[in-house]
């Protein structure tokens, strides 16, 4: 994993971030931060690249659902301040689409609309979610059609879904420390999946196949 350019953008990010150090960054360039043998680079550069692969994971593995057809909604909660840039991710690739990711105690709301973002940093999912219904005006009816259209598919995506990660997890795969690596159990929680560790689970070939 290569520093970016624009590494401070990550950094500011960190649970653990602070003007200090913002302000001691700012006096290196990204190249002397990816050298530098010093406590304190390496400290910094640890800092930014574990910024960068939590952003990279919530951007792989929260999922969204729908609310209406006007807002998307997904379960986050990450270690680090990654809330904004991650709603934003999904705001771009959704235009006009609401975007809203968030967990029991905080949520992160993004619009983009030609050219422009509109973002929100605000309470618990459910209460964000509850406002935006209200804000909208989806009547109980428009909910109860899409939830009774949309059940059965919900419960397919759903199956699938779980069918692909529970399937990425075989014990007798000979590189299990990759494995860990790459879709570490923190991380799933963080974005709400429920991964099965079991000896054997179904393949996705299997699931078509019922």
């Amino acid at each position: 994993m290569r520093v970016p350019d624009d590494y401070c953008r990550y950094l500011v990010m960190h649970a653990k971030s602070n003007e200090r150090l913002l302000a001691r960054a700012k006096s290196l360039n990204a190249l002397d931060l990816e050298v530098s043998a010093s406590p304190e680079a390496v400290s910094l550069r640890r800092m930014v690249y574990a910024v960068m692969s939590e952003v990279h994971r919530m951007k792989a593995f929260v999922r969204l659902r729908p609310l209406g057809d006007r807002v998307l909604w997904g379960y986050m909660k990450p270690r680090h301040r990654i809330g904004v840039h991650t709603s934003e991710h999904f705001a771009r690739r959704n235009p006009g689409t609401i975007i809203v990711l968030g967990n029991g105690s905080e949520s992160w709301t993004a619009f983009f609309r030609q050219g422009r973002m509109m973002r929100i940093h605000g309470a618990g999912l459910n209460e964000t979610l509850d406002r935006l219904k209200s804000a909208l005006k989806i009547s109980e009816e428009e909910r109860g059609a899409d939830a009774e259209g949309a059940r059965a598919n919900a419960q397919d995506v759903d199956d699938i879904w779980q069918t692909y990660y529970d399937s990425q997890y075989c014990p007798e795969r000979k590189n299990l420390q990759a494995f860990r690596q790459r879709m570490p159990t923190r991380d799933q929680e963080a974005a709400g999946l429920q991964l099965m560790q079991k000896k054997r689970e179904m393949t996705l070939e299997d699931f078509w196949q019922q």
